[in-house]
């Protein structure tokens, strides 16, 4: 258990906080609009590959849209819950995908959008966004402006 806690830790802060707090800072999103953001878009993705012989898959799949939509417009900086045992099913659900991948198969779509996944629950577990750093080249082209 430890083991799967350390795991979950290291792949925030190492893989997936970085770039979601930039991705913050450049769009001046909370990480909670970030994360309904995501889900959203996995759930637009997932709409692609959909077969159109199952109407009720269909139904239920554009109604998943459409919540996520209502949720990611209406209740975007709403703290939102992220459970460690649901991250971790898909890390391991997409090292399983991208192996099968690798070996031929045709789940590439499948392991975007468990990347998209992974990114929203971590933008979730961020507990604040730190200030975006000024960088010194900007400063002195202002300086050298105001100077003239």
């Amino acid at each position: 258990m430890r083991l799967f806690q350390r795991l979950d830790t290291w792949l925030g802060k190492t893989l997936f906080h970085p770039p979601i707090i930039l991705a913050c800072q450049l769009t001046r999103q909370t990480q909670y609009a970030m994360h309904r953001a995501l889900w959203f878009f996995a759930a637009c993705h997932a709409t692609v590959y959909l077969e159109h012989d199952d109407w009720l898959w269909v139904a239920f799949m554009w109604f998943f849209v459409a919540i996520t939509l209502l949720s990611a417009t209406v209740y975007a900086d709403w703290p939102a819950i992220s459970i460690r045992a649901f991250r971790l099913f898909w890390f391991f659900l997409l090292i399983g995908q991208v192996s099968v991948t690798l070996l031929g198969g045709e789940l590439l779509a499948s392991a975007i959008r468990s990347v998209i996944i992974l990114f929203a629950e971590y933008a979730a577990t961020i507990k604040t966004i730190p200030p975006r750093r000024k960088r010194g080249r900007r400063a002195s082209a202002k300086e050298a402006f105001n100077g003239q």
